[in-house]
C-alpha cells in the first residue's frame, strides 16, 4: 500500500514534465499523509493536462456522506479497481498522475515497524498512477484521489509486498487518456528500477515534516 509519501518537485519542474500551464501555490512536503490536499494532474476538457491540488482519499459522486463520514479511500488495488464500485468510473474516464519523490513504507522487525523511504534508483521523481472523483456541487465541491497499487518489485518486496503502480513518462499521457485501455500499464516497477533506506521513526507522526524525514537512519 501508500499510506505516506514526499512530494518535493517545484512548480517550475512540474510545468516542465507534464507541460502544464497552472500555476497552484504548492508547498513541499517531507509527510504527505491522507486527506490533505496535494498535487494532482489530470486532463482538462479539451485534453490537456491541469495541475491541481485535491484531497488524498478518494470519495465516490454517490457517497451519501461525503467526505467527512468515511474512511479516506487512499489506495486503490490495480487488479480490482475496475470492477469494484468505488473505483470503476474513475478508472474508466478519471485518471491521475501523482508526482512524488518518494514514498515510505514500514517493515515488522520484532515488536517494532521499521519506517524506509522509497525512491526511484534514478535519483528521479516518481510519478504514481492515480483515480480521482468530483463529489458535491457548489461551495460542496470536493475533488479527491487514491493511488492505484500492486504487487512490489524484487528491490522492495522484503519491506512490503504491495508498492503504487509506478507511471515511466512515455506512459503519463496515455494514462489520462480514457480512450486507452489502462490494464497495460498496472504492473510493478522493474527490477532495479527503486532503491530503499531505513529512516528514523519521526515519520510515524504526520506531525513531524522536514527533510531530515528522509535522512538514513544513523545506527
Amino acid at each position: 500500500m501508500c499510506g505516506r509519501y514526499v512530494i518535493t518537485v517545484s512548480l517550475d519542474q512540474m510545468r516542465a514534465m507534464f507541460g502544464v500551464t497552472d500555476r497552484p501555490n504548492l508547498q513541499p512536503t517531507w509527510n504527505a499523509a491522507p486527506t490533505q490536499d496535494l498535487p494532482v494532474i489530470r486532463r482538462g476538457k479539451e485534453g490537456e493536462a491541469r495541475l491541481s491540488q485535491i484531497r488524498w482519499g478518494l470519495v465516490p459522486h454517490w457517497s451519501k456522506t461525503g467526505p467527512e463520514g468515511a474512511k479516506p479511500l487512499i489506495n486503490a488495488r490495480a487488479e480490482t479497481a475496475a470492477d469494484k464500485p468505488m473505483f470503476r468510473a474513475a478508472m474508466a474516464r478519471r485518471r491521475a498522475l501523482v508526482p512524488a519523490d518518494g514514498f515510505y513504507e514500514w517493515s515488522k522487525e520484532g515488536d517494532r515497524k521499521q519506517p524506509w523511504y522509497i525512491t526511484r534508483a534514478d535519483g528521479e521523481p516518481m510519478v504514481f498512477a492515480g483515480l480521482w472523483e468530483r463529489w458535491g456541487e457548489g461551495s460542496e465541491r470536493v475533488d479527491s484521489f487514491a493511488i492505484l497499487t500492486t504487487d512490489a518489485s524484487a528491490d522492495i518486496k522484503a519491506i512490503h509486498h504491495r508498492a503504487p503502480v509506478i507511471l515511466e513518462s512515455g506512459a503519463w499521457s496515455d494514462w489520462l487518456d480514457p480512450d486507452i485501455d489502462p490494464q497495460p500499464f498496472l504492473h510493478p516497477a522493474a527490477d532495479g528500477a527503486l532503491a530503499a533506506r531505513r529512516i528514523s521513526t519521526r515519520v510515524n507522526s504526520v506531525r513531524n515534516d522536514g527533510p531530515e524525514l528522509i535522512e538514513a537512519e544513523v545506527n
